[in-house]
């Protein structure tokens, strides 16, 4: 388990009056878990999570109080995956890029680092794309290997501010899709994102507004009205535009067909449409 507690003030704009970043908050994430953090641009999601991640926070001050598991101790950061692949690699090539992060890291055994870097490779699929040149991969690849880099630093969770943001759909899906895959191998997730397509039903949901954890739940009662018709699901009430086959949910549950849960995905809604 990985528990934070924090509260965050930083300087107000005067320059002399202070103001809360993060309202005072008590976080757990459990291993194997993938929480979906969500938030509107200067909501607090992406503080939230370096403050999580154990980055330094610059121009802020407060209290942040770090628990990891028993294997591991609070006293390092948890590297993030920012959402401009380019931004965070300085290797050559993907490989290389790997090595540097476990070089910086210093957390592999210094015989291990090229066999260690290959492996993060592999598994995310890049085994054949290694030794390419960096400005050779497409954008979906450059994040998938700064995802590696990450990954081959075994952190105590892995951290994901917005990857997608910067993709088409196609690479969109392809890296959702693979760190969804490390995910199902046991890999603890927060996976920030602005994109209601990128839910599944049991994540569990963090939603940051106007610095404050404003809801806590899972992916089907984020989309959950009280009754059908009703325009109360959290996801409404704080201003999200829900997927087309939650949309279509909700309205054959307007017309009286009850679904047995909301369906996220189209794959979902048509299995769920058979099954009446």
């Amino acid at each position: 388990m990985h528990t934070t507690n924090l509260a965050v003030s930083a300087l107000a704009a005067n320059g002399r009056d202070r103001e809360t970043v993060l309202h005072p908050v008590r976080l757990s994430i459990h291993r194997g878990e993938w929480v979906s953090l969500l938030g509107a641009n200067g909501s607090g999601k992406s503080t939230l999570a370096k403050a999580i991640a154990g980055m330094p926070l610059d121009g802020v001050s407060g209290i942040v109080e770090r628990r990891l598991s028993a294997e591991r101790t609070a006293g390092g950061a948890t590297p993030i995956v920012l959402q401009n692949p380019d931004a965070g690699l300085v290797g050559s090539s993907p490989w290389e890029d790997v090595v540097l992060m476990l070089e910086q890291w210093g957390n592999a055994n210094e015989s291990r680092i090229a066999s260690v870097a290959e492996d993060a490779l592999h598994s995310l699929r890049l085994g054949e794309r290694m030794h390419q040149p960096i400005e050779t991969l497409s954008g979906g690849q450059k994040q998938l290997t700064a995802i590696a880099g990450c990954l081959a630093a075994s952190p105590e969770l892995l951290i994901l501010d917005e990857v997608t943001a910067m993709l088409d759909p196609d690479m969109s899906d392809y890296v959702l899709r693979e760190v969804r895959r490390l995910h199902a191998a046991g890999t603890t997730v927060v996976w920030i994102t602005q994109k209601m397509n990128e839910l599944e039903g049991d994540d569990s949901v963090w939603v940051m507004s106007g610095g404050e954890l404003v809801y806590e739940g899972d992916g089907y009662g984020f989309f959950r009205r009280s009754v059908p018709g009703a325009v109360d699901s959290p996801a409404e009430s704080y201003g999200f535009e829900a997927p087309y086959a939650v949309q279509v949910g909700w309205e054959l549950e307007a017309q009286g067909i009850r679904l047995p849960k909301i369906p996220l995905r189209v794959e979902q809604l048509a299995e769920a449409v058979n099954q009446l």
